[in-house]
């Protein structure tokens, strides 16, 4: 347990103490903001001044920031609580002009569309992700602590609940966890492994950050007397041998409760739910109303999960035999340099703002490709959640996405290379994203590129991952955009060269 304290101290370093300090100032003065703001809108509705100063609101955290885990440069996740005559326009509407006009105060991003409503911000120099709740109560006291108690749920909306949950979440995971520190000393090599590994992103189908505590904790609850080493090494084995027809809980599933107000949530239950049997990996959430925090598992995600947890697993009793360190768990994935074929998905917007809402909406449709590649017989794919920026000389806001694609050779007599066709999944890919409601009225002001390129023409902002460098082509004349085409096997290829060529190769978000 030492030796990966002191691996996780260089590898996954904390926040230090006087940033701690600047996140606690930083949130002191969202506070101030938003209390401010609650005021003016109360004033604005008719309420006399001594009633508008009560009426009072909170700012609580959830997330890393909130179970413990704040490393050097983190967001913070917020959630503004508000009494019930704020609505969730005057958040968007009063709010978002207000944080405008502060110096502190830089990026911000409104989402009002989302599935769950955020406001973007920078205060400070400190990225925060701030969500609203109105709750049903004419003030909200200084003295709520805790947004526990269900009967706070009465009658909100889904939305509202949805933007709760994170907080009631991460509070009852602390709450139920046997020993605080074991866990967050676990959770700390988990993420750090999933992030490496490429495995941590909930809307590219893999686990978010909320998936992974919880199958922390549910470890932690099964050995309550590990030290954190051990719990890391029973975590792998414990999940490498799971029956995935079980859903992981830390807390029995509470059921409706025959309550005014409450009866409405709907809970997660493959008994009464078909899409709920549908789930490959249920992990279920253990506040009320508990849903699957896994929903967007696919099966090419889960293939590649399994295959961590195994390979994970096996890379600790190598520690446990002295035949290899901690950090040779979360090695980097060479992923750059593990396949033949990419696909390029290059996501570009001319306004920081408009860009956000613009790759939000891109990286919510990417698991629909990943489904739509996963029809095709021949093909794996591999989705890379760990996008990389780059510099373009017409967009100042461009970032790419990447996907693996691993093509069975023929192994029918006199067979050797196999051509396949991406056209139909990417052409279906790019109108899932023209669809987007907004695409209209932005046209010009973003784009998307996708293409599908070999590995030694992946572009220069690459990382190098692997052993040796790329082996680059002599730079050819840029083509004009095209529609999407056709990779090939070159692993076995009959001469002249089995590469992708011949079909066109790039399509563009008309």
């Amino acid at each position: 347990t030492a030796q990966l304290q002191e691996d996780m101290r260089r590898d996954a370093p904390l926040a230090a103490p006087e940033e701690m300090r600047a996140r606690t100032s930083v949130l002191m003065e969202l506070q101030r903001l938003v209390l401010q703001w609650i005021y003016e809108v109360s004033i604005k509705e008719g309420m006399d001044e001594d009633t508008a100063k009560a009426a009072g609101a909170k700012i609580f955290t959830f997330g890393s920031y909130r179970l413990g885990l704040i490393s050097p440069g983190s967001d913070i996740d917020a959630l503004c609580v508000a009494p019930k005559h704020i609505s969730r326009e005057a958040f968007f509407q009063d709010l978002v002009p207000k944080l405008q006009a502060s110096p502190e105060i830089s990026d911000l991003s409104p989402v009002p569309d989302a599935y769950v409503p955020i406001i973007k911000l920078k205060l400070s120099g400190v990225d925060i992700d701030l969500l609203f709740a109105r709750l049903n109560m004419p003030q909200v006291p200084e003295n709520l602590e805790s947004l526990n108690d269900d009967d706070l749920l009465k009658n909100l909306d889904d939305r509202t609940v949805r933007s709760l949950n994170g907080c009631r979440v991460a509070d009852h995971i602390l709450a139920l966890v046997p020993d605080a520190e074991r866990f967050r000393d676990t959770l700390r090599l988990v993420k750090i492994w999933a992030k490496r590994r490429g495995i941590y992103s909930n809307v590219l189908g893999f686990f978010g950050g909320i998936t992974w505590a919880i199958l922390v904790a549910r470890v932690c609850q099964l050995y309550p007397y590990y030290a954190s080493s051990a719990l890391v090494k029973r975590f792998f084995k414990v999940y490498d041998r799971w029956n995935w027809k079980n859903p992981v809980v830390i807390c029995p599933i509470r059921e409706n409760p025959n309550v005014a107000g409450l009866m409405a949530f709907k809970i997660w239950n493959p008994k009464q739910y078909p899409q709920d049997r549908m789930h490959l990996m249920p992990i279920i959430t253990p506040a009320f109303p508990s849903m699957n925090s896994t929903h967007n598992v696919t099966e090419t995600t889960q293939r590649i999960i399994l295959d961590e947890f195994s390979r994970a697993g096996k890379v600790t009793e190598q520690v446990e035999q002295s035949g290899a360190e901690w950090k040779d768990v979360y090695r980097a994935l060479p992923f750059f340099s593990m396949h033949k074929y990419y696909l390029h998905i290059e996501v570009l917007g001319k306004t920081h703002s408009v860009f956000l809402r613009w790759l939000g909406w891109v990286e919510s449709k990417l698991r629909h490709l990943v489904r739509h590649l996963e029809r095709i017989p021949s093909v794996q794919v591999r989705p890379w959640p760990n996008h990389v920026e780059f510099k373009d000389p017409e967009w100042p806001h461009a970032t790419a996405a990447f996907m693996g694609l691993t093509i069975a050779k023929r192994t029918g007599p006199g067979q050797q290379g196999n051509t396949v066709d991406l056209r139909q999944p990417v052409t279906q890919f790019v109108e899932i994203i023209n669809s987007w409601q907004d695409r209209s009225d932005l046209a010009g002001e973003v784009d998307m590129r996708v293409r599908h390129v070999a590995r030694r023409d992946l572009p220069d902002y690459v990382p190098e991952d692997g052993p040796k460098p790329r082996k680059r082509k002599a730079a050819a004349a840029p083509s004009a955009p095209e529609a999407p085409g056709a990779a090939e096997d070159a692993a076995a290829a009959p001469p002249p060269a089995a590469t992708p060529a011949a079909p066109p190769r790039q399509a563009q978000a008309a």
